[in-house]
């Protein structure tokens, strides 16, 4: 058969989503097999995307017309969503951070999970970016955790802000919680800078939740991925109060870059969670509650600096899984001989 050996259906609606494809590509090509990124274009359709039922419909649908035509040994469909309604071929694997039997509750759920228990039978290997999704995916077919890899990230020398959180999606990010908890933890003159979210849009949403805008709150709205890293590189915690996280990328690096998480138990296959419970679980919530939350991030404001750099040295050798390294010695070891695809 012409073609690559693996082609990669990238449905890619997330920077996360993109980062963690692209990653893939690069790790396979790395090990010496051919990958071509196929990248799904939506299209006029994106505005039909105001339910989860629809949004999966659409998405699976422009995911299909990308795939057509495609040729190469093996595809990998990047997640469950771009597999949904893909007509039988040759040997495919599905990669994914969360399946729908995890994130796609109740009857908005509904026709995903059905089809995701007939697609997922049918592949030859399930890919889950970590264990918890692993363990919710449905079926007996053969799965590898290949996580997305997570680089060392340098801290600055001086950390000059006191928390750091990401907020791009406010209701799911938990926007309201994150500034009730501020409101009540921080010290006078304390920064909390919020990135991802513009003020304007920021505020809508807190006036929405009847929750005033706290003192020492700054929005760096979105920036760029080199920005972004340097900003939670001089930071003296990382606040999440996640309702839900599929996988938690950014709460990884936060981790790699040696920066306390501080974290509410957000449901999902929220791979940082248990590492942050190890590390220390008093910045860890007992529950999605601003009390809560405000009390882990006293504790983790309150470290003084030999107790960040030994949480910085315990986070790192946690993430060593999690490092390319590692992921491309199971990419090579476990997951290019099931597919059936050779080094080059």
């Amino acid at each position: 058969m012409s073609g690559p050996d693996i082609a990669l259906v990238s449905l890619g609606t997330t920077p996360g989503l993109r980062r963690a494809d692209e990653a893939f590509a690069a790790l396979a090509r790395d090990a010496g097999a051919s990958c071509e990124l196929v990248r799904v274009r939506i299209g006029a359709a994106r505005r039909l995307r105001r339910h989860p039922a629809a949004t999966d419909l659409v998405e699976a649908l422009a995911a299909r017309g990308a795939a057509r035509g495609v040729r190469a040994r093996a595809v990998v469909y990047s997640t469950v969503t771009a597999a949904l309604l893909q007509p039988a071929r040759g040997p495919f694997a599905v990669r994914f951070d969360a399946p729908a039997a995890l994130n796609r509750p109740g009857a908005a759920g509904a026709w995903q999970r059905a089809r995701e228990r007939r697609v997922l039978a049918r592949a030859r290997l399930l890919l889950p970016w970590g264990e918890a999704a692993a363990a919710a995916a449905p079926g007996g077919a053969p799965r590898v955790v290949l996580r997305v890899p997570v680089e060392p990230l340098a801290s600055a020398g001086e950390r000059d802000v006191d928390a750091v959180a990401y907020a791009g999606y406010p209701r799911k990010r938990g926007l309201e919680l994150l500034c009730a908890a501020w409101a009540q933890a921080a010290p006078a003159g304390a920064r909390l800078v919020i990135g991802g979210v513009e003020r304007d849009r920021g505020l809508a949403w807190l006036r929405r939740c009847g929750v005033p805008e706290p003192p020492g709150v700054e929005w760096a709205g979105p920036l760029p991925r080199e920005e972004w890293l340097a900003l939670v590189g001089r930071a003296r915690a990382f606040a999440n109060a996640s309702r839900w996280e599929d996988h938690g990328l950014a709460q990884l690096e936060a981790l790699s870059a040696g920066t306390p998480l501080v974290t509410v138990p957000s449901p999902g296959a929220f791979e940082a969670l248990p590492i942050a419970r190890r590390l220390d679980p008093r910045l860890v919530a007992g529950s999605l509650d601003p009390g809560a939350l405000a009390d882990a991030l006293r504790a983790a404001l309150a470290y003084v600096p030999a107790e960040r750099e030994a949480y910085a040295r315990r986070a790192a050798a946690e993430l060593e899984p999690f490092r390319p390294q590692a992921v491309r010695a199971a990419l090579e070891r476990e997951v290019l001989p099931a597919l059936g695809v050779g080094r080059a």
